[in-house]
């Protein structure tokens, strides 16, 4: 094994004690497992691999007509009703018609000044005493509720997190009993060792279940203020971290989003050691769109500002952009380690940068998870993606690019995406990709390749197995028209005991290989490489290798793949390796 794989392998050690807190509720009654569950006896082992794509009729994933529908309008109009609607340039209404500013910028209590007798226990605040709701609209689980021109519960669960703040037991928990939540303006938990909380949520809730607590973003402007939780410290302490912040056991409904400045249904920014777990979110517009109108810059669950942590026992569906979305600022703080695990993240289809998961930050882990139906409107281009790990160039406040490091994805299935299963990508010239490990990943399905590799170093893909896409089961390739041709692209790459079958179904008859070779310094350990039927896609070569011409139209230069080795791999029905080619 390589040394950079020992290296990575250390580190994930580090980062597991990191945040190994215990998952409270995550195991209660409910008999339902979150995450992905592979079948049966699924190993590098398996003795029959083929079974996996019988009956052979399974098709890649690509969109439908109504996928590809144009959108009737630029922008799709605010759905504000009441008087939280914007009234003086563009901003929120908050509590008072005549203010500008969130809830919790102007309550009219502080601290423990905000506590209603009888609301607190134990060090728990009972949210419902704070909600003010009004006489005709009563708290419930109808989502009726959500066309009331009379209710917003933001002020109130404002004042109930303030209240819980000026507790002074070590963890301090706003617990939100079942029923139905209306948020105009995010809430904005930013105390220490705080804990939002709801009734234990079982993966298999059904939308608005009356036994479950659903927080329903019906945003005043969803330009300045959307999603369900937004995670920062306020402007005068904003370089402070927000510590062991915990947000557990809700459904959100996220109703509408930006189209110009991201932002996300919940974002954690600047957070050290925080939580977000048992969470179902769903993309709920108030009626039918397709994926053109919807708001571009919508993500799920966002990381963002060297924020750490664990995503844990999520599911993701629908939102336009990504899934979850891993971020940071480097050189303005550091970047701590974030695990997420046991996560569906599906149906992300949007206009803009749509995929399942996207990592732009450093030591991370990925584990069980799975990850299908990613779209991106109109193309599979650059986007669409299941797993999407690149560099970022360098903007808002910081001037040094985001560049994903000692990331491990362990144990995971993309697939059903309209881009690839996993891409690794970088837009710069000087960073990509490194020392990135892949175990037991699976790729199946997607509508472009298993595994695409535009940039990366120190990259192993362990018992990986890709079938039943579009493309090429694994393609890596330094090609690049964009950048110069001196450009740090694909390089130490190892994959062991690969697994990579009946690829290649929209490619036209010919001999199409199921990886595809076009850099250097490439060890294949190991594996198999297989069609398992004559009229199954066209992968009926095995490995091969190719040089290829890179950098500026004009001043492209043709480079040959140097130091690649190829060991024991089993061709089953395909052709043998094969060497090098250069028809260009």
């Amino acid at each position: 094994m390589l040394s950079t794989q020992r290296i990575v392998k250390t580190w994930i050690g580090a980062v597991l004690a990191l945040v190994s807190a215990p998952a409270a509720a995550s195991s209660g009654g409910s008999s339902a497992v979150w995450g992905y569950h592979p079948p049966t006896g699924e190993s590098a082992e398996y003795p029959d691999f083929c079974s996996l794509d019988a009956p052979y009729t399974e098709s890649a994933f690509t969109a439908d007509e109504a996928d590809l529908l144009p959108c009737p309008t630029t922008t799709a109009p605010s759905i504000c009703k009441g008087p939280f609607c914007p009234v003086v340039g563009g901003k929120c209404a908050g509590i008072d018609t005549e203010t500008t500013d969130l809830h919790e910028d102007s309550n009219d209590c502080e601290g423990e000044d905000c506590c209603l007798p009888g609301s607190v226990a134990d060090g728990v605040v009972d949210v419902l005493p704070y909600l003010m709701r009004p006489v005709e609209s009563p708290f419930s689980a109808d989502d009726c509720v959500d066309d009331s021109l009379t209710v917003d519960d933001s002020p109130g669960i404002a004042e109930a997190i303030e209240c819980a703040a000026s507790l002074t037991t070590d963890r301090r928990t706003v617990a939100f009993p079942a029923g139905r939540y209306v948020l105009r303006t995010p809430l904005r938990p930013h105390y220490d060792r705080l804990t939002l909380e709801g009734p234990e949520l079982s993966p298999d809730a059904e939308p608005g279940d009356p036994g479950t607590a659903t927080l329903v973003a019906i945003p005043c402007n969803p330009e300045q203020y959307p999603g369900a939780i937004q995670v920062s410290r306020p402007n005068e302490h904003l370089l402070d971290p927000v510590t062991a912040l915990w947000i557990r056991n809700f459904q959100i409904e996220l109703t509408d989003g930006p189209r110009e400045t991201a932002n996300s249904g919940i974002r954690i920014n600047h957070c050290e050691g925080c939580e977000v777990e048992n969470v179902i979110m769903r993309y709920a517009p108030p009626s039918t769109e397709v994926p053109a109108c919807k708001p571009a810059n919508l993500d799920g669950i966002t990381f963002g500002g060297g924020s750490g942590g664990v995503i844990r026992n999520v599911i993701v569906d629908g939102v336009p952009k990504g899934g979850i979305y891993l971020s940071s600022v480097p050189g303005l703080h550091a970047t701590p380690g974030i695990v997420v695990e046991n996560c569906e993240i599906k149906n992300i289809s949007g206009p803009v940068g749509a995929a399942g998961i996207k990592i732009i930050t450093a030591n991370v882990i990925v584990r069980n998870c799975e990850v299908h139906h990613s779209l991106l409107h109109g193309s599979t281009s650059y986007g669409g993606h299941g797993l999407w790990i690149a560099a970022q160039v360098p903007g808002g406040l910081s001037t040094i690019p985001s560049v994903p490091e000692n990331v491990v994805i362990q144990d995971s299935y993309f697939h059903h995406n309209g881009g690839s299963g996993v891409m690794m990508a970088s837009p710069l010239a000087e960073v990509r990709p490194e020392n990135i490990s892949l175990e037991g990943v699976r790729s199946a399905y997607n509508g472009s390749y298993g595994v695409h590799m535009q940039a990366g170093t120190n990259v192993a893909l362990e018992d990986l197995w890709s079938w039943g896409n579009g493309y090429y089961g694994v393609y890596l390739t330094s090609r690049t028209t964009a950048l110069p041709a001196s450009a740090l692209r694909v390089d130490n790459v190892t994959l062991e005991n690969p697994v990579v079958f009946n690829n290649a179904l929209r490619l036209s008859p010919g001999s199409h290989p199921g990886i595809r070779i076009e850099a250097s310094d490439v060890t294949i350990d190991g594996g198999e490489i297989a069609r398992c039927s004559a009229t199954r896609g066209a992968q009926s070569a095995s490995i091969q290798q190719k040089c290829w011409k890179s950098g500026l139209t004009g001043e492209q230069v043709v480079f040959h793949p140097e130091d690649n080795l190829i060991s024991g791999v089993g061709a089953h029905g395909t052709s043998a390796p094969q060497v090098l080619v250069c028809d260009l």
